[in-house]
């Protein structure tokens, strides 16, 4: 292969023969004479590079009997080479079944060992490599993907990424299990994408909290979130059938509490966020206490509170700041 991508074949010996008149000299003087390889050669008075440059390219076309060392006919030459040939073709392609099968082995040894895991991890700044491997690990799955996936800045980019992603593996005929905030459901956006997964095959639930991030592959590979508290700090890619059919079990537990969004009562834009919540965040992002919100909605500081600690842990902030600001960025107090 060259370095622009064009293929180099090699010479063929037929065409090396072509080229070669003391080959072609040789054959026909041991055919129309019939005499052996070293009486032509001696006949033509040839040099040793020459004599043995000759004899290796009639032996290829197998125009010499390697024991006589006389010419063969060119119909049995060519005979000989076709079943040759046939013989190399189905060697090829034992072969090519041979090495499928042993990729496949190999391809299969994660989902039947149960020694260490292997740990990876993904610094903020590898997002684009790890976003390839999560690409590579959706292709190679054929029996589950999962994933639990805390309030974010989505965008519709990030959102037609995933979308593309997923209907391969459920192309491969696996089932995909998606587990979202209930507030997650506040952003006109997610219950858009929210309803291209659902027409896919997509089983979509969602729970009052989901405190990070985790995506497993055959229960075999999982992607957690490094850091709970920053969904930028970057993920780590665990490998092993005891780490991970851990992680696992605990999602099916995680699903089993969860609800299908219809489910979910919501205000009448369809959202899950109430009014007095989208109030809440708003003065949230002001920086206000609970003080100042509950004077403003008329409530007690103690309904306040309350509220703030389930939107903040919904939102899966670190602070009652960060939920605001979070809230904001994602279009929720619009």
């Amino acid at each position: 292969m060259s370095w622009f991508g064009g293929i180099i074949r090699e010479r063929s010996a037929v065409e090396d023969l072509e080229d070669d008149g003391v080959a072609q000299a040789l054959y026909a003087r041991m055919h129309g004479r019939g005499e052996s390889f070293p009486e032509a050669s001696q006949g033509l008075q040839l040099a040793t590079a020459e004599i043995e440059r000759a004899r290796d390219q009639l032996t290829r076309l197998n125009l010499l009997n390697p024991d006589t060392q006389t010419a063969v006919n060119v119909a049995a030459a060519l005979t000989r080479t076709l079943q040759s040939s046939h013989r190399a073709l189905d060697t090829l392609v034992e072969q090519h079944v041979r090495m499928a099968a042993l990729a496949q082995h190999y391809l299969d040894l994660p989902r039947q060992a149960g020694g260490d895991a292997h740990v990876e991890f993904f610094p903020r700044a590898d997002r684009e490599r790890l976003n390839q491997r999560i690409g590579e690990l959706a292709e190679l799955s054929r029996h589950e993907v999962v994933g639990l996936h805390p309030p974010a800045d989505w965008t519709r980019e990030s959102l037609e990424a995933g979308l593309a992603r997923t209907k391969v593996t459920v192309g491969n005929g696996a089932r995909v299990r998606s587990l979202y905030a209930q507030i997650s459901l506040s952003s006109p956006l997610i219950r858009e994408y929210v309803g291209h997964w659902r027409r896919l095959g997509v089983e979509v639930r969602v729970a009052p909290v989901i405190p990070t991030r985790v995506l497993v592959y055959d229960r075999r590979t999982a992607i957690v979130q490094a850091d709970p508290d920053d969904l930028e700090a970057g993920a780590v890619l665990i490998s092993g059938a005891s780490v991970v059919s851990s992680i696992a079990a605990i999602y099916d537990y995680c699903w089993m509490t969860a609800s299908e969004p219809e489910d979910v009562p919501g205000s009448p834009d369809g959202s899950v966020l109430t009014d007095q919540q989208r109030a809440v965040l708003r003065l949230l992002a002001t920086g206000a206490k609970d003080s100042a919100i509950a004077r403003s909605l008329g409530v007690s500081t103690r309904t306040v509170t309350r509220l703030v600690s389930e939107l903040t842990a919904a939102l899966g902030a670190s602070s009652r700041f960060q939920a605001g600001v979070r809230a904001a960025r994602l279009g929720w107090l619009d």
